[in-house]
């Protein structure tokens, strides 16, 4: 995803937020994700307000490496 997105949390262990770097509708990107088969969470529902930006969580503690470049790949083609 290259210069796209800011990863947050990567120390974390089994999650990552993802925030584009472009203007992007969480709920279609999440949709659209789901159509290729690759679930991510939107992460609006983690405010009380309005939230500063849209972005995503990506779990991957269950995925092997194959599934989580997969999963990337199409996050690409949709950001």
């Amino acid at each position: 995803l290259g210069d796209r997105v800011e990863v947050t949390g990567d120390g974390a262990g089994a999650q990552v937020a993802l925030w584009p770097r472009k203007k992007v509708v969480e709920q279609e990107v999440v949709e659209a994700a789901a159509l290729m088969g690759v679930g991510i969470y939107g992460m609006a529902h983690c405010w009380l307000g309005r939230p500063p930006r849209p972005g995503f969580i990506l779990c991957y503690a269950c995925l092997s490496e194959q599934e989580i470049r997969e999963g990337i790949r199409f996050l690409a083609s949709i950001l």
